[in-house]
C-alpha cells in the first residue's frame, strides 16, 4: 500500500515535469552520424534559426573539421567570420553542444539544436 502510494507521487510529479519541459526533442535521423563521419578539412554549412530580443533570426554557421592531439575535432562558426569560433564538445541526436573560453578563461557553452538547422551543403 504503502509502495503504491509512493509510485503514484513519483508517477504524479513525472507527469507535471513532463508538463513543464514539454515533449522530448525527436532525434534527427542522420544528422549525429554526418557530423561524427567529418575528416580534416571537411566543412558542412547550415542555416541556424534562433530567437534573440524577442524576433527570430538566421544566421549561415559552419561546421568544420580539424585534427588536435591526433583526433579530429569540430569547430563551429559564422560564415561571415564576423563572429569567433566555438569547439564542439558533444554530437548527440539532437543537438550539437559547443564550448568556448573567453580572456578570462570563463567558459560559454551553447547548444545547437539540429531541429532548428538546415543543411545549406
Amino acid at each position: 500500500m504503502i509502495k503504491d502510494n509512493k509510485q503514484a507521487q513519483i508517477d504524479r510529479m513525472n507527469e507535471q515535469l513532463n508538463d513543464l519541459l514539454g515533449p522530448k526533442p525527436e532525434e534527427v535521423k542522420g544528422t549525429r552520424e554526418m557530423f561524427e563521419s567529418m575528416k580534416v578539412g571537411d566543412k558542412i554549412e547550415v542555416n541556424y534559426k534562433f530567437e534573440e530580443f524577442n524576433m527570430m533570426k538566421e544566421r549561415s554557421l559552419t561546421v568544420s573539421a580539424y585534427e588536435s592531439i591526433g583526433e579530429v575535432q569540430l569547430s563551429i562558426r559564422a560564415t561571415d567570420n564576423m563572429l569567433g569560433s566555438m569547439n564542439i564538445e558533444k554530437v548527440t541526436g539532437t543537438r550539437l553542444r559547443a564550448y568556448s573560453y573567453d580572456l578570462m578563461s570563463q567558459r560559454t557553452t551553447y547548444n545547437f539544436k539540429f531541429e532548428d538547422m538546415s543543411i545549406i551543403k
